[in-house]
């Protein structure tokens, strides 16, 4: 709630943001290795405020694990539940399955001013945007293991018309390596259908339930344009910590050399994925396959399959005092561009 009194609190977050939008990643490179958009399919969506940034390899069996829905009489269509779909897994699948990413969290865009500090060796600082992101939700994050800092990079935007939001956009790593350089940046390409960011914005993130409920405590949706993304944390909450992993990889990899398909499990609950208004809220790229095809607003709520979305409040105070609910879940709005009425 505080950061969408944050958000709320800011002189036009989302005017002062150049990379609203939704987000291809074309290019990634870092030292002596790098990705492409044929390695990896990216779909990051930044509104004013809140991001949601999804990372699916390549190589990843869609098809196959999209059948895990279904019974043996595939017409019938049979559902099963994700933690039945996980368990039906192979070891080897799960592993395969802990090699993609979503992360989400709340961006914040800044100059940072030349302090003439002699450690400051990076030159873009006196030129570029620096962005701040600040993660609640990431798929990397296990037990005990927080990321120790926000996420910062420089934002070098490519526009041949000063006067219209730039399409393509470079983010250079804020750290630097012994050479004084950022030690990675990546390529980004505005999405055909975000209405080049000045369109529909949405911003929501689940209000945490008192007493909490098993799982599902945290969720966010974001909107640009006719894109979304969303992301749900993990369901399932029987966490170990005793493998001293550092990430979600390394994790699943040790847990399933020790037998314990619980914890994998566990871990790997948490979902994600992308999807356009225009197809009715549909999703079309997710980490759970199985939810492809399905609206997103049933794949946001735990325990019910009540799919109904209203909004309460008034549009003469504010969007950040409305609350929306979707099924049986309250959720806050951290910024909207349509009115009451139009939601």
């Amino acid at each position: 709630r505080r950061w969408a009194a944050a958000a709320s609190s800011c002189d036009d977050q989302e005017g002062k943001s150049p990379i609203v939008g939704a987000w291809s990643r074309p290019l990634f490179t870092g030292k002596w290795e790098h990705s492409t958009d044929n390695d990896e399919t990216v779909y990051n969506i930044q509104t004013g405020s809140l991001f949601i940034d999804l990372r699916i390899p390549m190589t990843k069996p869609v098809s196959r694990w999209e059948n895990l829905l279904c019974g043996d009489n595939k017409n019938e269509g049979q559902i099963i539940s994700s933690r039945q779909a996980f368990e039906s897994m192979s070891d080897e699948d799960l592993r395969l399955y802990a090699r993609q990413h979503v992360f989400a969290g709340y961006s914040v865009i800044s100059q940072e001013k030349n302090n003439n500090n002699e450690n400051n060796v990076n030159k873009m600082s006196n030129n570029l945007p620096l962005c701040t992101r600040h993660h609640c939700i990431d798929w990397n994050y296990v037990s005990g293991k927080p990321r120790p800092r926000p996420n910062k990079w420089y934002i070098e935007g490519r526009n041949t018309n000063e006067r219209t939001p730039f399409n393509t956009w470079k983010e250079w790593s804020y750290a630097t390596d012994e050479n004084g350089q950022s030690y990675y940046w990546e390529k980004w390409e505005r999405i055909t259908g975000d209405e080049l960011g000045q369109g529909l914005r949405l911003a929501m993130r689940k209000k945490k339930q008192v007493p909490s409920r098993e799982g599902c405590d945290d969720a966010i949706l974001v909107a640009v344009g006719d894109h979304f993304n969303y992301i749900v944390g993990r369901q399932f909450l029987d966490l170990h910590t005793r493998y001293g992993a550092s990430n979600m990889v390394e994790l699943v990899d040790l847990a399933i050399q020790n037998g314990d398909r619980d914890t994998a499990i566990s871990y790997l609950s948490l979902a994600g994925g992308h999807g356009t208004i225009s197809s009715g809220w549909k999703i079309d790229c997710a980490l759970q396959p199985w939810q492809h095809g399905k609206r997103v607003f049933d794949c946001l709520q735990c325990n019910t399959c009540n799919e109904e979305v209203k909004v309460i409040g008034s549009s003469n105070v504010g969007c950040i005092s409305w609350e929306v609910l979707i099924g049986n879940d309250s959720w806050d709005v951290y910024e909207c561009s349509l009115s009451e009425r139009n939601c």
